[in-house]
């Protein structure tokens, strides 16, 4: 699945993932009983608290479905399958048969084609 060259390999890949999933473990939910949840300042007898999503930015529901996680992490193990090595740029000037197929974004939409058949 991945072609052997000095970047674009499954060394790589295997890093991006890693990565990811430590990124994923550091998404945090706010209001979940680690203290990013306030008391109202504007209506003191509130008994809601209020989220400081500032404080922390949006999660964007990764942290509470599985399968965004799933897709997230299937993304960074596929994302330089077949990669040839060089710039897509390269790919289109050279007339490669990815090239011809896609246009643009040649190696990333071979990688998720080839995605899609393993899936």
């Amino acid at each position: 699945m991945y072609q052997d060259n000095p970047f674009h390999n499954f060394h790589h890949a295997s890093h991006v993932t890693a990565s990811v999933k430590k990124l994923l473990t550091r998404i945090v939910k706010v209001g979940e009983g680690n203290g990013l949840a306030v008391k109202s300042q504007t209506y003191p007898n509130d008994d809601d608290e209020k989220l400081v999503a500032d404080l922390v930015g949006h999660s964007y529901g990764i942290t509470s479905d599985p399968l965004t996680q799933f897709a997230v992490l299937f993304s960074a193990i596929i994302h330089d399958v077949d990669h040839p090595g060089v710039p897509n740029a390269q790919l289109v000037m050279e007339n490669t048969r990815n090239a011809q197929i896609y246009k643009k974004s040649v190696a990333e939409q071979n990688s998720v084609e080839l995605a899609w058949d393993i899936l």
